[in-house]
């Protein structure tokens, strides 16, 4: 007989379609960061006056960055001038930390692709401290006294230390997004071939009819048995 197969998740899992075309966008994805991640670690080193921004990366500094740092300064401007300065670029860096530990609290595959946004808002951040003691960047609204890493560091005596404070955030954020994108690889992986390991239960069809027959036999005995013993009470009480 032909056997019959449990239509299970595990069966589900084996389809080609449904196992490699997962892989690909995950591959996908994690190339397209690397791009990013190429065109951010020589971008954010260094800003000179009229340098050229990579056109995708200006574009998630316009449409991303920016906004969560805006952000950042509105939830902290109730909180004193110092967290109001710092809370820009504590945003930046914050919001995809959050994401990334409720991702992780979730056992979810997206955990690495939001911490690779938190190392690149950490080296765009490096950016903005380097350029503290040089306010060349241009800024929102163009007037440069508003920058919030000269502000910072003055009120705390250490703009001389800016470079300083720029590399240690720079190369966290530096070794955080690569190591993002090398676990986003792994992960892809890692559940691609999980998948393969999983084999669907296939059950005899003539099994499946064996056991019901022997129940249906057991059935019929016991009441067989149930019979007997009504007509032998029956023959007792006459």
């Amino acid at each position: 007989m032909k056997p019959v197969t449990n239509q299970d998740s595990s069966a589900q899992a084996l389809d080609p379609l449904e196992r490699y075309v997962p892989l690909l966008f995950k591959i996908a994805v994690y190339v397209l960061l690397t791009l990013v991640f190429y065109q951010a670690e020589t971008t954010f080193i260094q800003y000179h006056p009229g340098q050229y921004w990579p056109g995708f990366l200006a574009v998630l500094r316009s449409l991303i960055f920016l906004p969560l740092h805006e952000g950042g300064h509105f939830l902290f401007m109730f909180f004193g001038r110092t967290l109001y300065i710092l809370g820009g670029s504590f945003w930046q860096i914050m919001f995809p930390f959050l994401w990334f530990l409720i991702a992780l609290r979730q056992r979810s595959e997206v955990a690495p692709f939001a911490l690779f946004w938190m190392g690149e808002n950490m080296m765009d951040v490096s950016l903005y401290i380097r350029d503290a003691a040089y306010r060349a960047l241009p800024l929102l609204g163009g007037d440069s006294s508003g920058h919030d890493w000269f502000n910072l560091l003055s009120s705390w005596h250490a703009v001389p230390m800016a470079d300083d404070i720029a590399d240690i955030v720079y190369y966290l954020g530096f070794i955080i997004s690569a190591g993002s994108i090398v676990a986003g690889f792994l992960l892809a992986f890692i559940r691609f071939f999980k998948s393969a390991s999983k084999v669907p239960v296939v059950v005899p069809s003539g099994s499946v009819s064996r056991e019901k027959l022997e129940l249906e036999e057991k059935l019929n005995e016991a009441l067989r048995t149930k019979k007997e013993e009504g007509n032998v009470a029956n023959k007792q009480g006459l």
